[in-house]
């Protein structure tokens, strides 16, 4: 239940399949204090059969489960759900403290971001509802999200504010740009980071 190195959790695996036995991996998402109230979110990789059989058991640590898919998913969709997280808690730390140099009010800057894709995120705003469906047209040009992250990236330099994680995303969309995407919706960055990683584009330009 460990958060280790996927490939750790395969050799585990074939090396209890070898031995005759079955393995699955179940790493868990939320803290500390939901592991004491039992309310932990159970990642659960296995098989569907595994998954049915460990569930009740499961269900005594968490209050839900999702099944990942075959044995060794669990941890994976741990490992993307913390780099996530871990990455936004950086990037949101310049956001607030850009905010604090600028004079706002935290609140304020809360009620705002709470409302925009900034809080809710992509994976549940704007992916679902362009780049996912194969929509690149623009609701939101990634020109104008460059236009308006070098401002922030300016206004920032300005009041000397360190924006590490903000200057590498802007180097995202410069890549994007340069690869003739500019007037695209801006949800088409995932099809750039996905052709810079090798893979197939999902959507045609």
């Amino acid at each position: 239940m460990s958060t280790i190195h996927p490939l750790q959790t395969d050799k585990l695996i074939a090396d209890m399949q070898s031995k005759g036995f079955s393995m699955m991996d179940v790493p868990v998402g939320r803290t500390s204090d939901n592991a004491i109230t039992g309310t932990l979110l159970l990642l659960a990789g296995g098989t569907t059969e595994q998954v049915e059989r460990a569930t009740p058991v499961l269900m005594a640590m968490g209050n839900e489960l999702v099944n990942t898919g075959g044995p060794g998913m669990g941890i994976r969709v741990k490992l993307i759900n913390n780099y996530m997280s871990i990455a936004l808690n950086a990037l949101s730390a310049e956001a607030a403290v850009l905010c604090e140099a600028l004079g706002l009010s935290f609140d304020v800057a809360l009620k705002v971001m709470s409302g925009t894709a900034a809080g809710k995120g992509h994976f549940t705003t704007t992916w679902p509802n362009k780049v996912m469906k194969g929509d690149l047209s623009p609701a939101f040009m990634i020109d104008l999200a460059h236009k308006d992250l070098g401002i922030a990236l300016d206004v920032a330099n300005q009041l000397h504010v360190p924006m590490p994680l903000g200057a590498a995303s802007r180097e995202v969309y410069n890549l994007a740009r340069a690869a003739g995407r500019g007037r695209e919706d801006w949800s088409a960055i995932l099809e750039q980071v996905r052709i810079s990683a090798g893979l197939t584009a999902n959507v045609k330009k």
